[in-house]
Protein backbone atom coordinates (compact mmCIF):
# COMPACT_ATOMS: atom_id res chain seq x y z
CA UNK A 1 0.00 0.00 0.00
CA UNK A 2 1.30 3.29 -1.21
CA UNK A 3 1.81 6.20 1.56
CA UNK A 4 0.44 9.66 0.38
CA UNK A 5 1.78 12.72 1.68
CA UNK A 6 -0.07 16.33 0.50
CA UNK A 7 1.31 19.50 -0.17
CA UNK A 8 0.05 23.14 -1.08
CA UNK A 9 1.92 26.06 -2.58
CA UNK A 10 1.78 28.93 -5.16
CA UNK A 11 3.28 29.11 -9.02
CA UNK A 12 2.99 33.00 -8.71
CA UNK A 13 5.64 33.56 -11.65
CA UNK A 14 6.39 37.46 -9.79
CA UNK A 15 8.67 34.87 -6.98
CA UNK A 16 11.17 34.51 -9.81
CA UNK A 17 11.44 38.48 -10.88
CA UNK A 18 13.40 40.43 -9.19
CA UNK A 19 12.20 43.25 -6.32
CA UNK A 20 11.49 46.14 -8.61
CA UNK A 21 9.30 43.89 -11.31
CA UNK A 22 7.32 41.89 -9.06
CA UNK A 23 4.12 44.32 -9.43
CA UNK A 24 4.01 43.84 -13.44
CA UNK A 25 0.54 42.21 -13.30
CA UNK A 26 -0.66 45.52 -11.73
CA UNK A 27 1.58 47.43 -14.05
CA UNK A 28 0.08 45.93 -16.65
CA UNK A 29 -3.34 46.28 -15.52
CA UNK A 30 -3.01 49.70 -14.89
CA UNK A 31 -2.44 50.26 -18.36
CA UNK A 32 -6.04 48.92 -19.22
CA UNK A 33 -8.60 50.98 -20.40
CA UNK A 34 -11.57 48.81 -19.03
CA UNK A 35 -9.97 49.93 -15.25
CA UNK A 36 -11.70 52.86 -14.48
CA UNK A 37 -9.70 56.50 -14.13
CA UNK A 38 -10.21 56.86 -10.16
CA UNK A 39 -9.54 53.13 -9.67
CA UNK A 40 -5.54 53.69 -11.31
CA UNK A 41 -4.90 56.33 -8.43
CA UNK A 42 -3.46 54.57 -5.04
CA UNK A 43 -4.93 57.32 -3.15
CA UNK A 44 -8.22 55.39 -3.37
CA UNK A 45 -7.18 51.36 -2.94
CA UNK A 46 -7.51 49.82 0.45
CA UNK A 47 -5.19 51.29 3.39
CA UNK A 48 -3.26 48.21 3.28
CA UNK A 49 -2.65 48.31 -0.58
CA UNK A 50 -1.27 51.26 -0.40
CA UNK A 51 0.84 50.07 2.40
CA UNK A 52 2.52 47.50 0.02
CA UNK A 53 2.98 49.80 -2.98
CA UNK A 54 5.03 52.62 -0.41
CA UNK A 55 7.30 55.20 -1.94
CA UNK A 56 8.75 52.63 -4.49
CA UNK A 57 5.64 50.95 -6.05
CA UNK A 58 5.93 47.95 -4.03
CA UNK A 59 9.46 46.80 -4.42
CA UNK A 60 10.58 46.91 -0.77
CA UNK A 61 7.00 44.80 0.16
CA UNK A 62 8.23 42.64 -2.68
CA UNK A 63 11.02 41.41 -1.28
CA UNK A 64 9.50 40.47 1.69
CA UNK A 65 6.48 38.76 0.56
CA UNK A 66 9.36 36.36 -1.08
CA UNK A 67 10.76 36.12 2.10
CA UNK A 68 7.90 34.79 3.74
CA UNK A 69 7.08 32.30 0.32
CA UNK A 70 10.17 31.28 0.63
CA UNK A 71 10.50 30.12 4.06
CA UNK A 72 7.62 28.34 3.56
CA UNK A 73 8.66 26.62 0.37
CA UNK A 74 11.71 25.57 2.41
CA UNK A 75 9.71 23.90 4.85
CA UNK A 76 7.58 21.62 2.13
CA UNK A 77 10.94 20.63 0.76
CA UNK A 78 12.42 19.57 4.12
CA UNK A 79 8.75 17.61 4.32
CA UNK A 80 8.87 16.42 0.80
CA UNK A 81 12.43 14.97 1.42
CA UNK A 82 11.92 12.98 4.57
CA UNK A 83 8.83 11.60 3.08
CA UNK A 84 11.26 10.27 -0.19
CA UNK A 85 8.50 10.38 -2.63
CA UNK A 86 8.98 7.53 -5.83
CA UNK A 87 6.13 10.43 -7.91
CA UNK A 88 5.39 13.37 -7.23
CA UNK A 89 1.68 14.52 -8.97
CA UNK A 90 1.42 18.21 -9.54
CA UNK A 91 -2.21 19.60 -9.34
CA UNK A 92 -1.66 22.63 -12.03
CA UNK A 93 -3.59 24.65 -14.78
CA UNK A 94 -2.93 25.67 -18.23
CA UNK A 95 -2.86 29.18 -19.04
CA UNK A 96 -3.48 29.03 -22.45
CA UNK A 97 -0.08 27.24 -23.36
CA UNK A 98 -0.87 23.48 -24.11
CA UNK A 99 -4.28 23.88 -24.08
CA UNK A 100 -5.66 26.43 -26.80
CA UNK A 101 -8.67 26.20 -29.29
CA UNK A 102 -8.36 22.70 -30.66
CA UNK A 103 -8.80 21.06 -27.41
CA UNK A 104 -9.50 21.75 -23.57
CA UNK A 105 -10.09 19.20 -21.41
CA UNK A 106 -11.18 19.83 -17.89
CA UNK A 107 -8.39 17.17 -16.53
CA UNK A 108 -5.44 15.52 -18.30
CA UNK A 109 -2.72 13.56 -17.26
CA UNK A 110 0.79 13.95 -19.14
CA UNK A 111 2.89 10.55 -19.26
CA UNK A 112 6.17 11.13 -20.36
CA UNK A 113 9.61 9.71 -19.42
CA UNK A 114 11.09 13.23 -18.92
CA UNK A 115 10.14 16.96 -19.15
CA UNK A 116 12.36 19.69 -20.40
CA UNK A 117 11.66 23.37 -19.56
CA UNK A 118 13.38 26.33 -20.05
CA UNK A 119 10.90 28.52 -17.54
CA UNK A 120 12.80 31.85 -17.96
CA UNK A 121 12.46 32.10 -21.92
CA UNK A 122 8.94 33.32 -22.02
CA UNK A 123 6.06 34.43 -19.76
CA UNK A 124 3.01 33.66 -20.48
CA UNK A 125 4.11 35.17 -24.12
CA UNK A 126 5.39 38.66 -22.92
CA UNK A 127 8.98 39.39 -22.86
CA UNK A 128 11.14 37.55 -20.15
CA UNK A 129 12.83 39.50 -16.77
CA UNK A 130 15.67 39.03 -14.98
CA UNK A 131 14.95 36.43 -12.41
CA UNK A 132 16.23 36.33 -8.98
CA UNK A 133 19.07 33.48 -9.18
CA UNK A 134 21.05 35.77 -11.96
CA UNK A 135 19.99 32.12 -14.29
CA UNK A 136 20.39 33.01 -18.19
CA UNK A 137 16.97 32.81 -20.12
CA UNK A 138 18.06 29.75 -21.95
CA UNK A 139 18.69 27.54 -18.38
CA UNK A 140 17.27 24.26 -19.09
CA UNK A 141 15.65 22.34 -16.67
CA UNK A 142 14.90 18.32 -16.92
CA UNK A 143 12.86 16.46 -14.90
CA UNK A 144 12.05 12.63 -15.02
CA UNK A 145 8.59 11.53 -15.72
CA UNK A 146 7.09 8.47 -14.19
CA UNK A 147 5.36 6.66 -17.12
CA UNK A 148 4.22 2.96 -15.12
CA UNK A 149 2.72 5.27 -12.15
CA UNK A 150 0.81 7.72 -15.27
CA UNK A 151 -0.82 5.51 -16.35
CA UNK A 152 -1.60 3.21 -13.20
CA UNK A 153 -3.08 6.34 -12.08
CA UNK A 154 -4.81 7.08 -15.56
CA UNK A 155 -6.10 3.56 -15.57
CA UNK A 156 -7.67 3.87 -11.69
CA UNK A 157 -9.51 7.29 -12.82
CA UNK A 158 -10.93 5.36 -15.31
CA UNK A 159 -11.88 2.39 -13.76
CA UNK A 160 -12.83 5.12 -11.14
CA UNK A 161 -15.57 6.80 -12.63
CA UNK A 162 -13.32 9.74 -13.60
CA UNK A 163 -13.33 10.19 -17.51
CA UNK A 164 -9.75 12.02 -17.30
CA UNK A 165 -7.41 12.50 -20.64
CA UNK A 166 -4.05 11.51 -20.93
CA UNK A 167 -0.96 12.47 -23.14
CA UNK A 168 1.70 11.37 -24.05
CA UNK A 169 3.49 13.98 -25.63
CA UNK A 170 2.91 18.22 -24.99
CA UNK A 171 1.18 20.77 -27.51
CA UNK A 172 1.27 24.20 -28.62
CA UNK A 173 4.20 25.09 -26.12
CA UNK A 174 5.86 21.62 -26.35
CA UNK A 175 7.42 22.22 -22.25
CA UNK A 176 5.11 22.25 -19.55
CA UNK A 177 2.83 25.40 -18.24
CA UNK A 178 4.32 27.62 -15.31
CA UNK A 179 1.81 26.06 -13.09
CA UNK A 180 4.20 23.03 -13.16
CA UNK A 181 7.81 24.39 -13.93
CA UNK A 182 7.40 27.19 -11.31
CA UNK A 183 6.18 24.77 -9.00
CA UNK A 184 9.19 22.79 -9.48
CA UNK A 185 11.87 25.44 -9.65
CA UNK A 186 10.25 27.28 -6.32
CA UNK A 187 11.06 23.77 -4.64
CA UNK A 188 13.95 23.54 -5.42
CA UNK A 189 14.68 27.30 -4.59
CA UNK A 190 17.71 26.68 -3.07
CA UNK A 191 19.12 24.70 -6.24
CA UNK A 192 19.86 21.49 -4.30
CA UNK A 193 18.54 19.59 -6.88
CA UNK A 194 15.10 17.69 -8.04
CA UNK A 195 15.40 14.30 -8.65
CA UNK A 196 11.88 12.91 -7.86
CA UNK A 197 9.65 11.89 -10.92
CA UNK A 198 6.80 13.88 -11.71
CA UNK A 199 3.30 12.95 -12.92
CA UNK A 200 2.14 16.42 -14.07
CA UNK A 201 -2.55 17.02 -13.46
CA UNK A 202 -3.95 19.68 -15.85
CA UNK A 203 -7.23 20.95 -14.25
CA UNK A 204 -8.78 23.44 -16.81
CA UNK A 205 -9.14 26.27 -13.90
CA UNK A 206 -9.38 29.04 -15.66
CA UNK A 207 -12.51 27.66 -17.45
CA UNK A 208 -15.08 30.46 -18.98
CA UNK A 209 -11.74 32.51 -19.39
CA UNK A 210 -9.45 30.35 -20.83
CA UNK A 211 -9.49 31.11 -24.44
CA UNK A 212 -11.09 34.98 -23.61
CA UNK A 213 -8.33 35.89 -21.32
CA UNK A 214 -5.71 33.66 -23.28
CA UNK A 215 -5.31 32.73 -19.54
CA UNK A 216 -4.14 35.88 -18.71
CA UNK A 217 -5.03 39.59 -19.08
CA UNK A 218 -5.55 39.37 -22.33
CA UNK A 219 -9.31 40.62 -21.34
CA UNK A 220 -7.64 43.65 -19.98
CA UNK A 221 -5.11 44.35 -22.77
CA UNK A 222 -6.62 43.03 -25.84
CA UNK A 223 -9.79 43.40 -27.68
CA UNK A 224 -12.12 40.56 -26.67
CA UNK A 225 -12.75 41.33 -23.16
CA UNK A 226 -16.18 41.67 -23.90
CA UNK A 227 -16.87 38.28 -25.70
CA UNK A 228 -18.99 35.40 -24.00
CA UNK A 229 -17.43 33.36 -21.87
CA UNK A 230 -16.45 30.06 -23.00
CA UNK A 231 -17.46 27.23 -21.23
CA UNK A 232 -16.98 26.93 -17.62
CA UNK A 233 -14.32 24.99 -15.64
CA UNK A 234 -14.89 21.22 -13.74
CA UNK A 235 -16.94 22.04 -10.45
CA UNK A 236 -15.39 22.82 -7.29
CA UNK A 237 -17.05 19.04 -6.10
CA UNK A 238 -15.90 17.19 -9.44
CA UNK A 239 -12.26 18.74 -8.67
CA UNK A 240 -12.64 17.54 -4.88
CA UNK A 241 -14.07 14.23 -6.02
CA UNK A 242 -11.41 13.44 -8.58
CA UNK A 243 -8.72 14.26 -5.64
CA UNK A 244 -10.73 11.29 -3.59
CA UNK A 245 -10.55 9.04 -6.33
CA UNK A 246 -6.73 10.11 -7.17
CA UNK A 247 -5.68 9.51 -3.28
CA UNK A 248 -7.74 5.61 -3.38
CA UNK A 249 -6.10 4.89 -6.39
CA UNK A 250 -2.48 5.63 -5.30
CA UNK A 251 -3.49 4.70 -1.76
CA UNK A 252 -3.51 1.07 -3.56
CA UNK A 253 -0.40 1.21 -5.58
CA UNK A 254 3.24 -0.03 -4.85
CA UNK A 255 4.26 3.92 -4.82
CA UNK A 256 4.95 6.19 -2.00
CA UNK A 257 3.07 9.45 -3.44
CA UNK A 258 3.14 13.28 -3.38
CA UNK A 259 0.36 14.98 -4.79
CA UNK A 260 0.98 18.72 -4.62
CA UNK A 261 -1.68 21.72 -5.09
CA UNK A 262 -0.20 24.09 -7.29
CA UNK A 263 -1.89 28.13 -7.12
CA UNK A 264 -2.01 31.44 -5.40
CA UNK A 265 -5.56 31.74 -4.61
CA UNK A 266 -7.94 35.06 -6.04
CA UNK A 267 -6.45 36.85 -8.51
CA UNK A 268 -6.68 40.50 -9.02
CA UNK A 269 -6.85 40.46 -12.77
CA UNK A 270 -9.48 37.68 -12.43
CA UNK A 271 -11.80 40.02 -9.92
CA UNK A 272 -13.94 41.96 -12.28
CA UNK A 273 -15.90 43.72 -8.71
CA UNK A 274 -12.50 45.04 -7.99
CA UNK A 275 -11.71 46.81 -11.40
CA UNK A 276 -9.08 43.94 -11.76
CA UNK A 277 -6.89 46.10 -9.36
CA UNK A 278 -6.55 44.04 -6.26
CA UNK A 279 -7.55 40.75 -5.19
CA UNK A 280 -10.49 39.17 -2.91
CA UNK A 281 -8.29 39.20 0.18
CA UNK A 282 -11.48 38.52 2.58
CA UNK A 283 -12.25 35.34 0.09
CA UNK A 284 -8.76 34.39 0.61
CA UNK A 285 -8.88 34.87 4.59
CA UNK A 286 -11.89 32.48 4.63
CA UNK A 287 -10.42 30.02 2.61
CA UNK A 288 -7.49 29.85 4.62
CA UNK A 289 -9.48 29.39 7.88
CA UNK A 290 -11.57 26.50 6.22
CA UNK A 291 -8.25 24.90 5.28
CA UNK A 292 -6.48 25.76 8.82
CA UNK A 293 -9.51 23.84 10.53
CA UNK A 294 -9.44 21.21 7.80
CA UNK A 295 -12.84 22.23 6.86
CA UNK A 296 -12.34 20.22 3.58
CA UNK A 297 -16.22 20.05 2.89
CA UNK A 298 -16.74 24.13 3.51
CA UNK A 299 -14.14 24.43 -0.20
CA UNK A 300 -15.98 21.33 -1.81
CA UNK A 301 -19.12 23.12 -1.11
CA UNK A 302 -18.73 26.84 -3.01
CA UNK A 303 -20.40 27.11 -6.14
CA UNK A 304 -18.74 27.42 -9.16
CA UNK A 305 -19.67 31.24 -9.62
CA UNK A 306 -18.57 32.44 -5.90
CA UNK A 307 -15.30 30.85 -6.54
CA UNK A 308 -15.11 33.18 -9.93
CA UNK A 309 -16.39 36.11 -8.34
CA UNK A 310 -13.92 35.90 -5.75
CA UNK A 311 -11.31 35.77 -8.68
CA UNK A 312 -10.59 32.30 -6.84
CA UNK A 313 -10.95 30.54 -10.31
CA UNK A 314 -7.28 28.25 -9.31
CA UNK A 315 -8.25 27.11 -6.01
CA UNK A 316 -9.63 24.32 -8.23
CA UNK A 317 -6.00 23.17 -8.39
CA UNK A 318 -5.86 22.70 -4.49
CA UNK A 319 -9.61 20.88 -4.59
CA UNK A 320 -8.24 17.70 -5.79
CA UNK A 321 -5.64 18.09 -3.19
CA UNK A 322 -8.05 18.74 -0.40
CA UNK A 323 -10.02 15.75 -1.68
CA UNK A 324 -7.26 13.67 -1.34
CA UNK A 325 -6.61 14.74 2.59
CA UNK A 326 -10.25 14.34 3.24
CA UNK A 327 -10.33 10.89 2.18
CA UNK A 328 -7.36 10.03 3.38
CA UNK A 329 -8.62 11.54 6.94
CA UNK A 330 -5.06 14.15 7.12
CA UNK A 331 -5.40 17.49 8.26
CA UNK A 332 -3.14 20.43 7.72
CA UNK A 333 0.20 19.98 10.08
CA UNK A 334 1.72 23.22 8.64
CA UNK A 335 -0.32 26.11 7.16
CA UNK A 336 0.42 29.75 6.63
CA UNK A 337 -1.06 32.26 5.02
CA UNK A 338 0.99 34.94 2.90
CA UNK A 339 -1.33 38.26 2.23
CA UNK A 340 -0.99 40.74 -0.43
CA UNK A 341 -2.70 43.10 -2.84
CA UNK A 342 -0.21 44.30 -5.00
CA UNK A 343 1.20 41.10 -5.83
CA UNK A 344 -1.85 40.36 -7.52
CA UNK A 345 -3.04 36.87 -5.51
CA UNK A 346 -2.47 35.79 -1.73
CA UNK A 347 -0.99 32.65 -1.31
CA UNK A 348 -0.36 29.74 0.97
CA UNK A 349 1.62 27.12 1.67
CA UNK A 350 0.26 24.13 3.60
Amino acid sequence: MGDILGLGLSHYPGFSYEDADMNRFLIDTLRSSRVPAGMKDPANWPAPMQAEWGDDEGATFAHQHRQQFIEGVRKLRTALDDFRPDVVVIFGDDQYENFREDLISPFAVYIMPEFATMPFASDLGRESKPNVWGEPFDTRFCYLGHEQAGRYLASGLLRGGVDISYSYQLHHMNELGHAFRNTLIYLDFDRTGWTYPILPFHVNAYGSSIVRNRGGQHHLLGSNGDEFPDPPAPAPKRCFEVGQTVARVMKASPWRVAVIGSSSWSHAFLTAKHSWIYPDVQADRQRYEELRAADYTAWRDLPLETVEDAGQHEILNWMPLLGAMYELGQKPAMCEFIESYVMNSCKCVA
